[in-house]
This record gives C-alpha cells, structure tokens and sequence, in this order.
C-alpha cells in the first residue's frame, strides 16, 4: 500500500504585511504503517500541516498525496468523504461531546465497515466505562474515548494533534502505547504532531519544521518502547 508523499506543499494565511507563510514548501514521504512523529513550536506549521493531510483545510500551492490519492484537488464533497472514510482525528482536548456517553461519543463516528463501540472502548481499555459521561472519566480516560472514537471505523491514516500535551506523564505514555499498538495491530499510519521531542523516541521517523519548513526528515533504526520515554 502507498503511504503519503507530500511535495511542495504551501500554505499562506493573511495578506500585504500581515501575510504569514505557515507552510513554505514542505516536501516528505511517510510509508504505510509508520509511526511518524511531527516536532516543531508553536507556529512552525505543524497544526496547518495536519489539517491539511486531514481534508479540514485546502493548500495554496504543491500536492499531497495520500495512499496515492490527490487530496488537495478533492471536491468539498469528495473531502467529507474522505475525512470520513480514511482520516481518525485524535486532538488535545478531546473534544467529547459532553451530554453523551463514552459509548454514545464513540457511536457518532461509526460508518460502513466500523467495528462495534464496545470492541472499540475495549481496545483502549474503558469498556468497563462505557455509560460514563466524560465529566465521570478523568483526562487519561477522556482520551482514550477519543482513540477509541478515531479507530472505530478503522482509519487507514490516525492524526494526533498533541494528544499527551493535556496529560501528566505516566498517563501520556500510556497514550503513546496505545497508538503505538494501533500502528502495530492494525498496520494504521499513525501521525502524532507535538513540541514535545521526547515523544520523537517512539516514533519511526521524525519530521522537524521550522517556520514553515522541513528543518529535519529522520528515520529511527530502533524506536524506544513507550514506558521507557523520560519526559
């Protein structure tokens, strides 16, 4: 199966002098199944990266292919589709809708070839927990609904925009774990976009941006397994 092969991409937000560059010709291939890890500050285009190769925002210049897919001349239609169909969006904050169910929350995002709610909640660990609200559940379980709600339809492509940056440590690597499982399981490419470079150790290849660029594109020989990530 083809992976992503991102070429040129470009992305400007604002105009005259206001005019931001978040994404300066990005060029970087990421193979079916990885692990790959996103590494950059605040403002060095990792979020306008993700939401690109998500199908939630369009690119002004280059391309992106995703599982040999041009995606950046998808219709609005076609990206609904495909958000649905190929993308798992795991965020910071979770965003669970709070007068549902975990259960309830993971059902929302079921289609056409999903796996059940419950085998989805039991693979992250809550099925025990299911008829809680997530004011009952604490931060690490929170998240954990929201993995189970990405991978209940079974995404090819898992995208983490600073999915431990919420979370105390001990929590966080249990976190890591769990997408790193996915990857391993499922044969998912998982996308985790973070500041934190100590995640980068867990990774299969790391991608450094800087103002909009590619500061570094590295492959990790030998991944560290999460519960032995110092933070």
């Amino acid at each position: 199966m083809e992976g992503l092969k991102v070429t040129d991409l470009k992305k400007t937000y604002g105009s005259g002098q206001r005019t931001v560059k978040a994404l300066d010709g990005v060029s970087f291939e990421i193979a079916a199944g990885e692990l790959t890890v996103i590494l950059g500050p605040s403002g060095s285009g990792k979020s306008t990266l993700l939401n690109i190769l998500g199908g939630m925002d369009s690119a002004d210049g280059g391309s992106a292919l995703v599982f040999g897919n041009e995606i950046t001349r998808y219709s609005a239609k076609q990206l609904v589709a495909y958000r649905r169909r190929e993308i798992g969006f795991v965020f910071q904050f979770y965003n669970l809708m709070p007068n549902l169910t975990a259960r309830e929350n993971v059902a929302i995002a079921r289609c056409a070839g999903s796996m059940e709610e419950s085998d989805a909640l039991k693979k992250v660990g809550l099925l025990e927990r299911s008829n809680n609200f997530p004011s009952q559940l604490s931060g690490g379980e929170q998240q954990r609904v929201a993995i189970a709600r990405a991978i209940v339809k079974k995404p090819p492509l898992l995208l983490c925009d600073e999915p431990t940056g919420a979370l105390d440590s001990a929590t966080g690597r249990k976190i890591v774990a769990l997408l790193r499982e996915l990857k391993e399981e499922y044969g998912t490419t998982v996308i985790v976009v973070t500041h934190n470079a100590k995640l980068a150790t867990v990774a299969d290849r790391v991608i450094t941006l800087s103002d909009g660029k590619i500061a570094s594109d590295t492959v990790n020989t030998a991944p560290v397994k999460a519960g032995d990530v110092t933070w």
